[in-house]
Formats: C-alpha cells, sequence, structure tokens
C-alpha cells in the first residue's frame, strides 16, 4: 500500500512573543511513500525526525486518499472528492489539457483570503495547461518547484524539458515565470527544502504564514546522494535501498 504522508505542523506566534489568532501552517507531505516505511511504524528505515512529530503530535489512523497523485492532490487542496473535482480519470500526464477546475476554492485561496501569506514549494500535479490552473494562480502567493508528476532528482528535466521554476507576482501584480535553468545537479528535495527555511525566515511576520511543502521523495526515479546511499547502504536491505529517499525528507 502506498500513500501520501502528511504532517501539519502549527506555530504559534507566542513562540515569537506576538499575539495572533491565526496559527502559522506548515503542511509537509511526502509522496508515494509506503504505510509502514517510517521508523514509528515499525520500518527498519531511519526517519528520527518523522517520529518525534509522530511522538509529540496527532497520528490520524481513519483517513482515506486515493491511490495516485494528482486525485489525492487535489482533494487535499480543495476538500472534495474525486469524483467532485474530475480526478476520478486518475493522474494528469503531460500534455493533457485538464486539471483542478477553476471554479473550485483551494486552501491556499481560502487561508489568503482570511490574511494569510502563502507559499507553495515542490510538487504541484494539480493542472498546467493553462496559467490560471497553475499554483501562483490557485491562492499561493509564490511557488517553487514543478508542475508535473516527476522530474530527475538532479536534471529537474522531464521529457527533455526542465520543470523546476519559480513563480510569483512582481510589485506591479505581473505574474511571473521563471525557470530555474542554473539549479541543474542540485538535488531538489534540498533545493524545496532550502526554499521552505528561506521562507519562513523572510516572511511578513504580520501575518499569519501558510507553507505548502510537497516533496516529490520518495517517488520515483529513485536517485539518492551517494553520501547518503553509503551512509545507510549497511542498515537497508538491498531490496527496499531505493526507499532510502524516505530519509531525504528526514535530515
Amino acid at each position: 500500500m502506498k500513500l501520501l504522508l502528511l504532517t501539519v505542523l502549527l506555530f504559534p506566534d507566542y513562540l515569537e512573543g506576538k499575539t495572533h489568532k491565526q496559527p502559522n501552517i506548515v503542511m509537509i507531505l511526502a509522496d508515494d511513500m509506503g504505510y509502514q516505511d517510517a521508523g514509528f511504524r515499525g520500518s527498519n528505515i531511519l526517519t528520527p525526525n518523522i517520529d518525534k512529530l509522530a511522538k509529540e503530535g496527532v497520528i490520524l489512523e481513519n483517513h482515506y486518499v486515493m491511490p495516485q497523485c494528482s486525485p489525492t492532490r487535489a482533494s487535499l487542496l480543495s476538500g472534495r472528492h474525486a469524483i467532485r473535482t474530475g480526478f476520478w480519470m486518475g493522474n494528469i500526464k503531460p500534455f493533457e489539457e485538464w486539471g483542478l477546475k477553476l471554479n473550485e476554492t483551494t486552501l491556499p485561496e481560502m487561508l489568503s483570503r482570511n490574511g494569510y501569506e502563502t507559499h507553495g514549494i515542490g510538487k504541484w500535479h494539480c493542472g498546467m495547461y493553462t496559467w490560471d490552473h497553475t499554483p501562483a494562480k490557485r491562492g499561493f502567493d509564490t511557488f517553487f518547484g514543478l508542475y508535473l508528476g516527476a522530474q530527475g532528482y538532479y536534471s529537474h528535466d522531464r521529457l527533455g524539458h526542465v520543470d523546476l521554476r519559480y513563480d510569483y507576482h512582481d510589485k506591479n501584480g505581473k505574474f511571473v515565470d521563471d525557470a530555474m535553468l542554473d539549479l541543474e545537479g542540485n538535488y531538489s528535495t534540498y533545493l524545496f527544502t532550502e526554499q521552505a527555511v528561506k521562507s519562513i525566515k523572510t516572511r511578513d511576520k504580520s501575518k499569519p504564514l501558510f507553507l505548502y511543502l510537497s516533496y516529490t521523495a520518495p517517488h520515483q526515479p529513485n536517485t539518492a546522494p551517494a553520501d547518503q546511499v553509503k551512509r545507510f547502504s549497511s542498515h537497508i536491505p538491498k531490496s527496499i535501498k531505493p526507499r532510502i529517499l524516505v530519509r531525504k525528507k528526514d535530515r
């Protein structure tokens, strides 16, 4: 069984000496992670930070996701079942002309209306055939990541094209889509983490924050930095070594 691992962190502003009724929200997703592929589930895969979050938080035991990427993400962001969003058809494939319907209100749109600063990082996979279907047009102030469902972890390539971008609106409100061509060779899981830290540190602290951190790991292709493979090779059986990507989110 594979699932979308979801971690939601709420950071009260009293930690910063401020008082707001609205909490800061960081939503972290793992992609195609096996149900048992975390230490707190009894796995021999080392995930100490995920285990710590589970121990100190609340583990939801009765919940449902779709068996594929796009339908689950569309439901998570819209709050509606795949039969309502049109994602009963399954994943959006490259060059397909459909996506999350524009009349669906997304979570970042609703939070933005309520005063939140919103940032999307990582995998989108909810439609890109018009600009209006892309994340920076669906409620996110900025988006750093990929539109499609997978990419090379170092090349950031899908079907011969780089799918890594930074989207935002400039000071005049004009939509900007910057292709991140100069980041080739950088491991995307690390890039997403670094961008998340940057977003938290540089945010407008007068507003509550919503950060959607949607990793591609451990979704294929099964690629990991050599030092990490070496670090865990003696602990993980050869039959499940590709799942070492779970560890990349756990540093």
